[in-house]
C-alpha cells in the first residue's frame, strides 16, 4: 500500500501545521485557494491542510515545493536539536504528577511543558534580582542624601560654636576692660533715666550677634532665642529701676 504523502504530517502538533501552511502559502498560488476549499468542505484543520495537499498533488511545480518543504523541516528539526542536550532526571512521583497536570491543560509534552516553566522561574528571577538591584540603588541614594544632610547639620554647629565663641570672648575683654577702668564690676541697678540708654546698647549689640545664629535652626536648636533673651533682661532691669 503506497504511503500518503502527508504521512509524514504531526495531526498533534499545530507549530508543524502552520508552517507548513504558511511555507506553502509563499511558494505556490493555487495552494491558498486549495486550502479555503479545505476549510469550507472539512471539518478541522488537519483536514482542510491535507485536502489542500492532494488537490495539488497532481501539479509537477507544487510536488517540487512539497518537497524542498519535508527537506526544509527536517532541517529546522535538526537545527532545534543542537540547541537541546539529553538530560535524565528522577523527580518524585507528585512533581512529575504535577507536570503531567500541567502539560495537559496547556496540551504540551511534558518536555516542553518543563522547559517553559524552568524558563519562567529564570526570567522571574531576573526580575527579582532587577528589582532588588533597583531599590538598593535607591535606598543607596537616600542613604547618601541622609549623610549630607548630617553632615551639613554638623558643619553648621560648629559654624555657630565657633561664632558663639568668638562674640562671647570679645564681650568677655570688653567687660573686663571696662571693670578695670572703673574699679570693679557695678551691678547696682540703673536709674530710671538710664533705662532707655541700655535697651539701645542692649538692641545693638543683640543685632550684631543675630546674623551669627541664622544656621541654629539647621541644628534643631531648642533654647530661647537671643532676641527673647535680651527682652526679658531689659524687663528686669526696668522692673528694678522702678524701685
Amino acid at each position: 500500500m503506497k504511503t500518503p504523502p502527508h504521512a509524514w504530517i504531526d495531526s498533534k502538533n499545530p507549530d508543524q501545521r502552520n508552517w507548513i501552511i504558511h511555507y506553502l502559502n509563499s511558494r505556490h498560488v493555487g495552494f491558498q485557494e486549495a486550502l479555503r476549499d479545505g476549510w469550507l468542505s472539512q471539518t478541522g484543520s488537519d483536514d482542510a491542510l491535507i485536502h489542500a495537499i492532494e488537490k495539488n498533488m497532481h501539479d509537477p511545480l507544487f510536488r517540487e515545493h512539497y518537497g524542498k518543504l519535508k527537506n526544509a523541516w527536517r532541517q529546522k528539526k535538526v537545527r532545534q536539536q543542537r540547541d537541546k542536550k539529553s538530560a535524565t532526571f528522577v523527580l518524585p512521583v507528585a512533581t512529575l504528577t504535577t507536570l503531567e497536570k500541567l502539560a495537559k491543560k496547556h496540551d504540551n509534552s511534558k518536555v516542553k511543558e518543563l522547559s517553559t516553566v524552568i524558563a519562567d522561574a529564570w526570567k522571574d528571577y531576573q526580575r527579582t534580582t532587577a528589582n532588588a538591584q533597583k531599590d538598593k540603588a535607591t535606598y543607596q541614594q537616600q542613604l547618601k542624601k541622609q549623610r549630607s544632610k548630617y553632615e551639613q547639620r554638623e558643619q553648621a554647629y560648629q559654624r555657630v560654636i565657633e561664632k558663639l565663641m568668638v562674640a562671647v570672648t570679645e564681650q568677655i575683654d570688653q567687660r573686663c576692660a571696662l571693670e578695670a577702668k572703673v574699679g570693679g564690676a557695678d551691678s547696682s541697678p540703673l536709674e530710671a533715666g538710664d533705662i532707655a540708654e541700655y535697651e539701645a546698647l542692649m538692641k545693638s549689640y543683640s543685632a550684631t550677634f543675630a546674623p551669627h545664629l541664622t544656621e541654629l535652626s539647621l541644628v534643631r536648636f531648642k533654647g530661647e532665642t537671643l532676641t527673647s533673651r535680651v527682652e526679658n533682661l531689659a524687663q528686669a532691669r526696668k522692673l528694678v529701676a522702678k524701685y
